[in-house]
């Protein structure tokens, strides 16, 4: 007898891309099991961007961000969820920050850095989610068109 399986709701993650006046990444290190972007579990209904905005303005205190034109799409694949059972839907937010606000971030915790895109590059393997690293240097070097980007 065959079942039906409805799909699960999605949880919807956005990840964000802290760039500075000097085109450093803002990373998030051993308070979170490696090196990782600051990220954030949304409520369901709510906006990405209405999303991230709250969650910069409450953890950053970063209340009127400048998001850029360029943003990470990732959807995990039905096939993916097996073990789980849950799909995950992402976008991946360019945000630039002023010098004041990088600053800040690096002094909330000894465990944050800010890296160059050449670091980046080369520690590529040490950052997770995979394809951050791409992402933040195609914008920065321009190579990357605006809009939405699928990152698989």
């Amino acid at each position: 007898m065959a079942t039906s399986h409805a799909s699960p709701i999605a949880d919807h993650r956005v990840l964000l891309l802290l760039l500075d006046d000097q085109d450093r990444l803002m990373l998030c290190g051993r308070c979170c099991d490696g090196w990782t972007v600051p990220q954030t579990l949304l409520a369901v209904g709510i906006d990405f961007k209405d999303g991230a905005a709250q969650y910069l303005a409450e953890r950053f205190q970063i209340t009127n961000p400048s998001f850029g034109s360029l943003y990470g799409v990732h959807e995990t694949r039905e096939s993916d969820c097996w073990e789980h059972d849950q799909r995950t839907v992402s976008r991946v937010f360019i945000v630039r920050i002023s010098a004041e606000e990088s600053d800040s971030f690096q002094a909330m915790s000894p465990q944050h850095a800010r890296w160059k895109i050449s670091e980046l590059k080369a520690r590529h393997r040490d950052i997770s989610p995979e394809g951050v690293t791409l992402l933040a240097s195609g914008y920065v070097e321009g190579w990357l068109p605006d809009g939405p980007i699928s990152l698989h």
